[in-house]
Formats: structure tokens, sequence, C-alpha cells
């Protein structure tokens, strides 16, 4: 005797979009009655990131505040909804831009010898970054984050070209 399926047949929704909608439910109205603070703060985000191309960690860090201290959500909650709605839009955070992209310099890193990274690949990973922050930030901005990176994480220059200097490095300002 064949089975019979009672259970509703669940729809996938488009990739990466799982939890978004109901994160942009207001579900403390139900819990309090009113849910006037988390609309408006949800619509506060959606309007500072209507022109943004790229979010960097102080611009996030006063958004969040504004959540906290203007609409009375807690810190958790108004970082959820915020990158929910960074991530909807296109918007490429700062914090989450340089987790990634860290991914991909110990990727050069340890294609190399000892944990140096060649001129094209850190060309590469500065391009990288450009795109994913939509180019919001200058390339001289992300050579700098980028040494930085390299130098937190003990890796280092590979000498190139002809003269087998790392002038290309030096030249990048600390």
């Amino acid at each position: 005797m064949p089975r019979k399926n009672d259970l509703p047949e669940v729809q996938a929704g488009p990739q990466g979009a799982i939890g978004h909608e109901l994160m942009l439910q207001p579900a403390n109205r139900r819990m309090n009655g009113g849910g006037d603070d988390h609309d408006q703060y949800i619509e506060y985000v959606r309007a500072h990131a209507a022109g943004l191309t790229f979010l960097s960690q102080d611009e996030e860090r006063q958004l969040l505040r504004g959540g906290v201290a203007r609409f009375a959500i807690d810190y958790d909650h108004a970082r959820w909804i915020a990158v929910g709605i960074f991530h909807e839009s296109g918007v490429g955070a700062e914090r989450h831009l340089d987790y990634r992209i860290e991914v991909v310099l110990r990727r050069f890193a340890n294609t190399g010898r000892r944990g140096k990274i060649d001129r094209h690949h850190f060309d590469a990973a500065a391009a990288i970054y450009r795109k994913w922050a939509g180019n919001g930030i200058s390339d001289k901005d992300v050579r700098v984050k980028l040494k930085r990176m390299m130098e937190d994480n003990d890796w280092r220059a590979k000498r190139s070209r002809l003269t087998r200097s790392k002038r290309w490095y030096n030249k990048i300002p600390d």
C-alpha cells in the first residue's frame, strides 16, 4: 500500500532570500501590540541603503546606534535587520567584505611559496574587493586595507619583475 504524504508542499524561494521575509515582518507587533518602532527602523535602514553601493564600518555603527537609541530595538535585532536589508539592496558592507577578501588573500598566499603574495594576485584581490563594493571605495583605500590585512596575517609581498624588488608593495602608504 503506497504511503500518502499529507504534508503541504514547500516551495523553494530564490537563493539567499531565506529568512529575509520573516526578518522584515514586524514580529514584535504581536508581542507588544505596537510594532511602530520596528517598522520605522526598517524604513530608516531602507532609506539609508537606497543610494549606497558600499557601507563603511563607521556608517554601519551609526546606523545600528540609531536603531538602538531612537527606535528602542536591541543591538542584535537591529544588526539582523540591517544586514538583511543591505543584502537585499546589494550594498557591500565593509565588515563582511573584509572577511571575504581575507579568505581570498589566504588562498593567494597558500598558492605561492611561504605565505607570499605576488603583485598580480594583490592587484586581483584589490579589483575583486572594489567589484564587491560596487566601486564605492577608492583603489588607494583598498590597497591600504589589503596591505594592513597582509601585515596582520604575517603574509609577505613577493618580489616581482626583472629588478626583483618589492617597490610596488612599499609604495602603498601605511
